[in-house]
């Protein structure tokens, strides 16, 4: 979706899903009454190879626009001349930062729901978790920790692999704090792919954004934050 968005911007194109289905018949709507070309991206679970049960299609939609995974966004070249002009992004929660903060049904808590939560959702992703007890943290370091320490430059020119550097993501080495509906705080440690998976979600949400005319403030102190840090190591 976001490729045909490039070019001359003369497509219409909605990236949208079940999570938000309001956005959906929209996007519908105005897609046939737009005088060109419509595109429409919907996402939509396989229930048996991604592992979630059969009624839950539109839960899995939320999950996965709410982390990041998949946003939503409506690009409508009738709106104006400039990508932030004719580019929607704010059906997505928390749309002006890097992650939604969501609240746990079950302790009422207030958490950071990156795509990593999202993947414990779907066995697809067992390979890349698994879930381990609080007093064998030590030693482990917090996903949200790691995250602003890497970006994807780091990841493109193998940093990440320098145990010397400080976006060196550990195998195993990294852990989430999950809470889930039911009231529980389940720990998961993470494949450093799954790492690597978040920093490039993050991305391309920002890249997003950045078309949108979105200031990301997140974005802003993470580089500032890389400053003062490598200024600290030279």
């Amino acid at each position: 979706a976001e490729i045909m968005m490039s070019g001359h911007g003369s497509p219409y194109i909605a990236q949208v899903s079940a999570a938000s289905m309001g956005t959906l018949f929209r996007a519908l709507i105005d897609g046939l009454h737009y005088r060109g070309t419509a595109y429409y991206q919907a996402f939509t679970t396989c229930q048996p190879e991604h592992g979630v049960p059969d009624d839950a299609s539109e839960l899995q939609a939320i999950r996965i626009r709410d982390s990041r995974g998949m946003p939503e966004f409506v690009f409508d070249p009738g709106k104006g001349e400039t990508y932030s002009e004719a580019l929607y992004v704010k059906g997505n929660p928390n749309y002006q930062n890097d992650w939604y903060t969501k609240r746990s049904k079950g302790t009422k808590e207030r958490f950071i729901y990156t795509v990593a939560h999202w993947a414990l959702t779907e066995t697809r992703f067992r390979r890349h978790h698994k879930k381990i007890q609080p007093d064998k943290l030590e030693g482990k370091q917090e996903l949200l920790d790691i995250l602003r320490n890497v970006t994807m430059q780091d990841i493109i020119h193998h940093r990440y692999l320098d145990k010397n550097h400080h976006s060196y993501i550990p195998n195993w080495g990294v852990y989430l704090v999950d809470h889930t509906d039911d009231g529980k705080i389940n720990h998961h440690l993470l494949s450093r792919q799954m790492v690597i998976f978040c920093v490039e979600r993050r991305k391309a949400w920002r890249m997003l954004q950045s078309k949108a005319g979105i200031e990301n403030k997140d974005y802003l102190d993470q580089k500032e934050y890389l400053k003062n840090l490598q200024s600290e190591q030279v």
